[in-house]
């Protein structure tokens, strides 16, 4: 079976480049004007959504106003750096704040959640969806698609990506019964809506 992971539209925080992890930050107007001229890629009806906000109000405007809500999609716990931008993190927690968190699937933001840990609840998640045995759409966050792309490429996270993942695209894998997480179709883009 395959799912279709996508990343809900832009937010003011994403503009300004603020982490919003948890914080639950509504999408600006310019990202419901973006998502609502979209649609999903076709063949994708049962579809999941992250508690946030944000993704919830990109499964609508997709399509997807009944979404099945799984806390597994919400977005990575950056602890104490939400809210911050990368700048002010180094400015007030030091230049080698990043390193000091970690590196790879070890990353860990002080009273944050583990890449590792984000790991475990998305690979939960995607055995969950491959054992209803049915084409899935999931509207998620960034850290729920690099996760996923991390599980169906063994890529390490802390060297660069084996390819590129495209956050504006939808990232389509093929899940087995067994567990086994492979990727589909990389970058796949949203079609237009047509009036």
């Amino acid at each position: 079976m395959r799912i279709a992971l996508l990343r809900h539209g832009p937010t003011e925080w994403n503009e300004a480049g603020r982490i919003q992890g948890r914080i639950d930050i509504p999408l600006s107007a310019a990202g419901r004007t973006k998502m609502a001229a979209l649609l999903p890629p076709a063949g994708f009806e049962t579809a999941y959504v992250s508690p946030l906000l944000r993704a919830r109000q990109t499964a609508e405007l997709l399509g997807f106003a009944h979404a099945t809500i799984d806390a597994r999609l919400s977005e990575h716990d950056w602890g104490v750096w939400e809210g911050l931008t990368r700048e002010e993190i180094l400015a007030r927690d030091g230049a080698d704040a990043f390193e000091r968190a970690g590196q790879g699937i070890d990353f860990q933001p002080k009273s944050g959640e583990s890449t590792r840990e984000l790991l475990k609840r998305v690979q939960s998640f995607l055995r969950d969806v491959a054992s209803r045995g049915s084409d899935a759409i999931a509207i998620a966050h960034r850290g729920i698609l690099r996760s996923a792309y991390a599980l169906a490429t063994d890529w390490d996270m802390a060297s660069p990506m084996p390819a590129k993942l495209d956050l504006s695209a939808a990232l389509i894998l093929e899940l087995g019964r067994d567990g086994g997480v492979t990727i589909a179709e990389l970058n796949v883009p949203l079609r237009p809506r047509t009036a």
